[in-house]
Order: structure tokens, then C-alpha cells, then sequence
């Protein structure tokens, strides 16, 4: 099939992270836990599996690879957990596509003999804030919060819904659910409207406006700007061009890049639009607290790819996965906010989505990519929880690159070997990347 077909199905159908000298001196042993991940698994009712989050053995230099080492099995809710998040202390969170338990802690532990395990799952009481998408750990007036975005804000049957919730970041109570819907609002006037990507630099927040849960009812084409003195949305930036799929932007994920990340850097928020098939470049001035014109840094239609999902990055490069044709692109991190390539495509599979990093036995760096778009079943198993048009781009596997050459170390098929599809990939007791938000 095409390029030029396999972008316009997506969008169609989608509408909707050396030897001492003193031979004497041993070498400090490696802690083997570093190349084991955690990952969220989705069950597939037609072959029979359920929801669990499992830790698995990533290293491809292991007589183990690919092997679940730890499976834990989730309680039913009505929608998968999605995405695996550590706090700044190490506590360990997941927000759900799913309106039973849209975020929870996870009980993330060792037993008596020193073995990872999971003690259990505890829903957060999100004050009726439902299907949460991404986490952020942000100082605001000289305290410390839990952010949170809710694609289906305070109710499904808002058609304009969504709300970033604020919750204290240590007992994870509601603080504020930050919330304004458009049809509250005189044209023109900034409001809140599917939320999912979120980042923040000093005093302002932004978090991108992406499309309705039910993947029917509406699509964004816009970053929300929220100032973290009133926590009230104060600005809305649109981010789109041409349609390629004939459906807004979508914005998706975004980043603001800031000195935290690249000292001295001219900050700016970099975007990823789903439906657009681009990635922005929105400029921000700190002294004015002002954000620029829009520039297009990335046009995915004209370049072959479409459906660019993550940032992820490391201590020298940024790295951006594209579901079609499933691949991560990589750019200098010291030149952003401009896209400077480092090097050729890592070619992983279609829904190329998150990503971690860490270091083989024989001390290879390697990241592995996660590469699935959604999990809600398999037209082929006759699944009836499917949307036919996800599963383009579910491969239901994890690939393990090198991380100097780009070449393919491993492939782990998770439907084939576990008949389940998988959601999400982090390291063990840590998070597996440097920059995300």
C-alpha cells in the first residue's frame, strides 16, 4: 500500500520515552535490573486475556528477552490504563482511557526477598474528571502540584468537555479542576477543550487540544495557555495548515522547551499534531511572558509520514515518533527549538508511540519503542470492543534499537507470545528518559 493511502487511512479512520588499571579492582557489578521495563498490557476478550501491568525483561542481550517476569492483573474497568508515570519522589501513577479509574497509583514495590512486585492498584478520586491523558510535576506559587489533562473533562456527553485537574502532590487530592468550556464563552475568549499534552515552563502552563473520546464528537486545532498564578486558561494558539485528512490539527503532544533542558535557549513550545501530520515551533518571550507567531518546523504529508505522537529525549538528543510508517525521528537537543537532525530514521512499527532508554548487559545503549496507537482490540480476532481503524496501526510489539546506529537489536511481539496488546513501556523503579514534558 502507498504512503499516500496508509496517511489517508489513519486520518480517516481516525477520526475521529573500561578496565581499571589495579587488576586487583573488580568491576562494580551491573544492577541487571536496568534493562527491565514495565509495561501496560491490554487483554483481548476473544483470545481469552486481561488488563495487567507486567514487568519484562528488555535486554537483548538476555537468554530472557521478551519474557514477563512479573504479571499482575488489573481490575476490570471499562477502558485500559495507558500511561505510566513516575513522581519527582519515585511514586509510581497511571491515568486510564477508561471512566472507572482515569488515575491511579500504582503500588510498585519489593517483596522480603528484594523482587519487584505490585502490592496493588488505588483509584484517585478525580472529582469526576474523566479519561485522563498526561501527567506533569510543576512548582506553582511555591508549591509543588500534580497536573493532570482529562480529554473527557467533567462528562462524555460534552461535546466540548475537558479539564486539567490539580492535585497536591503528596496526598493526591483535587486541588482545582481547571475547566472552560467553549460553549461557556464569547467567541475569542480562551477555553479548555480535550486536553492531553501538557508542559509548562515558569508561570505558564499549555496543554494541546486533541480530539473527543468518543473519536466522533469533535477535534482541536489549538494549545491552550494557562497562567499557574489564577490557574485559569488565558490564551488559545491555533497550530494548523494544510488538512491532509481533510480533519483539524488535532494537536497531540508538546513540549516547552526551556533552560531547564538546554541552558540559554530562546524558549519555545514545540507541538505535534496528529491529524495535521506537523510538528511547531511556538515561540515564547519570558520577559514579556508573550508567545509568538506559529512557524511550521515539519510538514509530514510532503516527507512520507503522518500521526507524529511522542517527544522524548536524553541528554543530547530529542527524539519524535511518527506511527506511520513507525519510525522516531532524532535532533540535536542543543539546537532546539530548532529540529536539527542527528542522524537517519530509527525504523521501528506502524504505531511507533513512547519510548524509554537504558543500557544493555554488555553496556550498549539502546531505547526500546513501544509501538501501538490504541488498544481497543483486533478486527481480525473478531474483537467487539475493536474500532477497525486502530488496528492499522497496532503492531502489539516492542523493538529494541541501538541507540548510536539505529539498528534493531530485538523484536517482542506481545500479541503473538501473550495474545494481549500493549499500552505503554517505562523503566523499573525510575523513569527510562530525561525530557518529556
Amino acid at each position: 500500500m502507498s504512503i499516500k493511502n496508509k496517511l489517508l487511512i489513519a486520518g480517516l479512520t481516525l477520526a475521529l520515552a573500561g578496565c581499571s588499571d589495579q587488576a586487583e579492582e573488580a568491576a562494580p557489578e551491573r544492577n541487571m535490573e536496568e534493562g527491565h521495563g514495565v509495561v501496560l498490557l491490554s487483554g483481548l476478550p476473544t483470545l481469552g486475556t486481561k488488563d495487567s501491568i507486567a514487568i519484562i525483561d528488555l535486554d537483548p542481550e538476555s537468554e530472557t528477552f521478551g519474557d514477563l517476569l512479573y504479571d499482575y492483573d488489573l481490575p476490570e474497568f471499562d477502558g485500559p490504563l495507558h500511561h505510566l508515570y513516575y513522581s519527582p519522589n519515585g511514586r509510581l501513577y497511571a491515568t486510564g482511557l477508561n471512566t472507572d479509574c482515569s488515575l491511579a497509583e500504582i503500588g510498585l514495590a519489593r517483596n522480603a526477598q528484594g523482587d519487584p512486585v505490585i502490592n496493588g492498584v488505588t483509584c484517585i478520586d478525580t472529582q469526576g474528571q474523566v479519561i485522563a491523558e498526561d501527567i506533569m510535576w510543576h512548582t506553582a506559587n511555591g508549591t509543588e502540584y500534580m497536573f493532570v489533562t482529562f480529554m473527557g473533562g467533567t462528562g462524555l456527553d460534552q461535546a466540548d468537555g475537558g479539564s486539567v485537574g490539580v492535585f497536591d502532590a503528596q496526598t493526591n487530592a483535587v486541588v482545582k479542576v481547571i475547566e472552560r468550556r467553549k460553549s461557556s464563552v464569547e467567541e475569542g475568549e480562551p477555553f479548555i477543550m480535550y486536553p492531553h499534552g501538557i508542559s509548562a515552563y515558569g508561570d505558564r502552563m499549555v496543554v494541546a487540544s486533541t480530539v473527543h473520546p468518543d473519536l466522533k464528537t469533535g477535534v482541536g486545532n489549538s494549545i491552550h495557555v494557562i497562567d499557574l498564578n489564577s490557574m485559569e486558561p488565558i490564551e488559545n494558539i491555533v497550530v494548523e495548515d494544510a488538512k491532509p485528512v481533510g480533519f483539524p490539527s488535532s494537536p497531540v503532544e508538546l513540549l516547552f522547551v526551556r533552560p531547564s533542558i538546554v541552558p540559554d535557549v530562546e524558549p519555545a513550545v514545540l507541538v505535534n499534531t496528529m491529524f495535521g501530520f506537523e510538528t511547531w515551533k511556538v515561540p515564547y518571550d519570558a520577559e514579556s511572558k508573550s508567545f509568538g507567531a506559529p512557524e511550521k518546523l515539519y510538514d509530514g504529508a510532503s516527507n512520507g509520514t503522518g500521526v507524529p505522537l511522542e517527544f522524548y529525549g536524553n541528554e543530547t538528543e530529542l527524539f519524535v515518533s511518527h506511527a506511520i510508517p513507525g519510525i522516531v525521528k532524532r535532533y540535536d537537543l542543543a539546537k532546539l527549538p530548532d529540529l536539527v537532525s542527528t542522524g537517519p530514521d530509527i525504523k521501528a512499527e506502524l504505531g511507533a508511540h513512547h519510548m524509554i532508554f537504558y543500557t544493555t548487559a554488555s553496556g550498549r545503549k539502546v531505547m526500546a519503542v513501544q509501538n501501538n496507537l490504541l488498544n481497543l482490540g483486533n478486527a481480525a480476532d473478531n474483537d467487539p470492543t475493536d474500532v477497525d481503524f486502530i488496528a492499522k496501526l497496532n503492531d502489539h510489539s516492542l523493538t529494541v534499537h541501538d541507540l548510536a546506529t539505529g539498528e534493531r537489536l530485538g523484536t517482542i511481539n506481545i500479541k503473538e507470545r501473550y495474545n494481549k496488546g500493549i499500552d505503554n513501556v517505562e523503566a523499573l523503579f525510575g523513569s527510562g528518559f530525561v525530557h518529556h514534558h
